[in-house]
Parts: C-alpha cells; sequence; structure tokens
C-alpha cells in the first residue's frame, strides 16, 4: 500500500520538514500565538463545502473551482445523488464568510478578527512546496475599511514570518481601485486584447470574456505586453488616497515595502489594496503569502456590504524557508527522564512519573526495564533535560536524586518536596 500521489504523512523524527511532527506543531504554535496576540481567534470550517460556497467566493471560472476541486456527488441507497455537488475546501477565506453569515457573526460583534489553519485540498501538479492536500494558515478581519487595520494585517504577516525566522523577504503592494476603478479597467483589458488577439491562445481569450481581471493577472507574466493597462491609470481620487495614507503609515512604522503596479491577484473579491510576500529562496513559485481587500464578497454571499481584509500563506511553504538554526532550536526534547536500578523499584518509579505529569512536565520511563547504563543512554540520546535517577538508597527513603543533563548538577530530596523542587 502507497500513499496516493501528491499527498503526504506527517510523522515524528521525518528527515524532511514537511512532514516532520514536531517542526510543523512547532510552527502552528508560533503561528496561532501572534494571531491571538493581535486579539484573532480561531474559526474552524468543515473541510467539505457545498460546492456554490467556491464558486461564489472564488469564481467558477477559476482554475481552482475549474480544474483543481476534489468534487464528489453523494451515493446512497444504492444510487448516485446528483442534486448536490460537495468540494473539499482549496481555499479558507469563501468557507470563513459563508459560517460568518450562516452563524451571524455581525449580530454578535460588529468587527471579526478571524483566524483559521487546517488542510485545503487541490488537485494540481506536484512541485517543490506544492501538495494535493496542503496546509494553510488565514488571517480575516470583517467588518471595518479603516486603513490602521490594513496596516495590522501587514504587521502581523510580518511578525509571523520574524518569529519564524525567515529572512529575505520581500513585500509587495498595490492598489487594483474600487468597483469602479476595476469596471473601467476591465473594459480597457477587453479593448487591448482585441487589438492584440493574434498573439494571444484562444483559451486566454476565453478567459478575457469571463473575466478580464484574470486574464490580466495572467497576461502580466505569461506574455511579453509592455503596453498592457495597468490598474494605477483608472483609480479615482479615493482610492488614490487610500493607497497613500497606507504607504505613509508603513514608512512610519518603519515597514519596508516595494509598490508593484502589476500585482493583481486574480481572483474576483479583491479591491483597492493587494499585497504579497515573496522569498527568493522559493525559485519561480516565490510567493510566500499574500492577500488584500475584499468588500464585496460578503455581498456575493447575499449578506450586506461588508468591508473585509485579510491574508493566507501555505503552511508547507513556510516549513521550506525554515533556517537549520531554527530546526534544530524546535527538536522535540524529553523534560525528564526516570531511571530505576532494580525492578522492583518499577512501581516506585512509576509513582514518581506520574506526579511529574501531574505537574505538566514531558516525561520518560523505561517500562522494559533496561539495564541502568542503557536507560542513561537513552536519556541522553533523546536529549532529556533532566534525569530523576532511583536507587536502592532513594527507594527505601521515598527519595528521588534529580540531575541536570547540562549542568551535571545532581540534588536529592524527598519525594514530598516534588512540587516545590520541580519549576
Amino acid at each position: 500500500m502507497k500513499l496516493i500521489k501528491g499527498f503526504k504523512d506527517i510523522y515524528p523524527l521525518s528527515d524532511k520538514v514537511v512532514e516532520n511532527t514536531s517542526i510543523f506543531n512547532s510552527v502552528k504554535e508560533i503561528i496561532t500565538e501572534i494571531a491571538k496576540r493581535y486579539n484573532f481567534q480561531e474559526i474552524i470550517t468543515p473541510v467539505i463545502e457545498n460546492k456554490d460556497t467556491f464558486t461564489t467566493g472564488i469564481g467558477s471560472d477559476t482554475d481552482i473551482v475549474s480544474k483543481e476541486m476534489y468534487d464528489f456527488y453523494l451515493f446512497k441507497e444504492g444510487k448516485v445523488d446528483k442534486s448536490s455537488i460537495y468540494s473539499l475546501r482549496p481555499e479558507g477565506t469563501a468557507a470563513v464568510i459563508r459560517s460568518y453569515i450562516e452563524q451571524s457573526m455581525d449580530k454578535k460583534r460588529k468587527i471579526n478578527k478571524l483566524y483559521y489553519f487546517g488542510p485545503m485540498f487541490r488537485y494540481e501538479r506536484s512541485q517543490k512546496g506544492r501538495y494535493r492536500q496542503f496546509n494553510q494558515m488565514g488571517i480575516e478581519l470583517i467588518g471595518s475599511d479603516n486603513i490602521y487595520y490594513e496596516y495590522e494585517i501587514i504587521s502581523l504577516a510580518i511578525d509571523i514570518l520574524e518569529n519564524l525566522e525567515i529572512k529575505n523577504f520581500d513585500l509587495e503592494i498595490n492598489s487594483i481601485g474600487n468597483e469602479q476603478s476595476l469596471k473601467k479597467l476591465s473594459k480597457e483589458v477587453i479593448k487591448f486584447t482585441e487589438q492584440n488577439k493574434s498573439k494571444i491562445n484562444s483559451d486566454d481569450l476565453q478567459i478575457v470574456k469571463k473575466n478580464p481581471l484574470r486574464f490580466l493577472d495572467k497576461a502580466i507574466n505569461k506574455y511579453n505586453f509592455k503596453d498592457v493597462p495597468r490598474a494605477e491609470e483608472f483609480l479615482d481620487n479615493n482610492s488614490k488616497s487610500r493607497f497613500k495614507d497606507l504607504t505613509d503609515i508603513l514608512d512610519e512604522n518603519k515597514i519596508l515595502y516595494k509598490i508593484n503596479n502589476q500585482l493583481v491577484r486574480g481572483i474576483d473579491y479583491y479591491n483597492d489594496l493587494v499585497f504579497e510576500i515573496k522569498s527568493s529562496e522559493l525559485g519561480s513559485q516565490d510567493t510566500i503569502l499574500a492577500g488584500g481587500r475584499y468588500d464585496n464578497l460578503v455581498k456575493k454571499f447575499n449578506g450586506s456590504q461588508t468591508s473585509c481584509v485579510g491574508f493566507a500563506a501555505g503552511v508547507e511553504r513556510l516549513l521550506l524557508l525554515l533556517s537549520n538554526q531554527f530546526i534544530q532550536k524546535i527538536e522535540i526534547s524529553t523534560e525528564f527522564y526516570v531511571i530505576y536500578q532494580n525492578q522492583s523499584f518499577q512501581n516506585y518509579a512509576n509513582e514518581v512519573t506520574k506526579m511529574l505529569r501531574k505537574l505538566g512536565k514531558n516525561v520518560e520511563m523505561d517500562q522494559e526495564y533496561r539495564s541502568f547504563t542503557k536507560q542513561l543512554k537513552h536519556a541522553n540520546k533523546i536529549k532529556s533535560k533532566k534525569v530523576v535517577i532511583i536507587g536502592e538508597k532513594e527507594y527505601k527513603n521515598k527519595q528521588i536524586l534529580l540531575k541536570d543533563m547540562i549542568t551535571g548538577q545532581e540534588e536529592l530530596f524527598d519525594i514530598g518536596k516534588l512540587s516545590t523542587k520541580i519549576t
């Protein structure tokens, strides 16, 4: 039996960073801690949604929806039920907005600051840092168009990278304008493609008919057009002012950025701010995380007009950027290893182990009764910070000998003082 192509196990002691449980969980803990510092709260949505959630949220003509989603029907009573189509979620934002509306979160709180972390599914070509089941973390701020929240979201993203000790990354920002600006830009893209029809392949011409902005996102990277329309040419005064306010705030707070006028993000729901953080260490697929403002998405789900801003990051791509130094720091180590010299001391050793665990400590004990020397060697092998030694004297006097494996310092004390001696 073998893994399905594009999927992976995450397990202890794996030599591969993206498959190592300890490294994966440490990264998750850091991301969660940073999100909580900014007072974001976790939202957990199902991995399965009605397909309409994603066709509405992402757009039916995107590659994600049209080519990469895992869709299925229910099979019941010996027949395929085609009345509903279900999908494994390919991204997090659409599901979060569906939940926001369905659970009436706006009635409980004006501004909802949410984060998620979990598996996503896309049927795409497997490559470095990309899997058909991958993990994504996302930040969604729903309920405000205040420019300072855009600054806060960008700051949060950078804080995550810095706490993961990821270096050599670049923040790129752009404004694609509001709804009216985007309509003008779309008209100009259609006009541009008509003039250059002979240079554009038929599949991309079909994209223009459905979503000109998605073509623009592709054209910038795929074709060598020098005069392709740019969003900046169609910004109204309000969008220009918003973007200027944001760059002023970033400058004042010494956040480095580049303005990339060709950054569009070809997903239906973006407006005004779009941004990406990139790293050259990832090769041609250099985006670490990406996001922006999406003020019309709640309305697309038949909710009220609601301002939103957020971003998402592929966890596997973050893992690939971790330094060896950082990985070594988070290698799992045992806090306490309980060693006993005689098998008749085993019950007492288990009693000590239980007490330590009640104190919230990570404790290992050899239940196979190997020799004292082998137990000590194993404690070293698993990098135990401290060793509890139980010999005949300790057993008879209800004591333990505590040895610090880093300093070599030893201390003998009664078992009744365990809670005061262990911190």
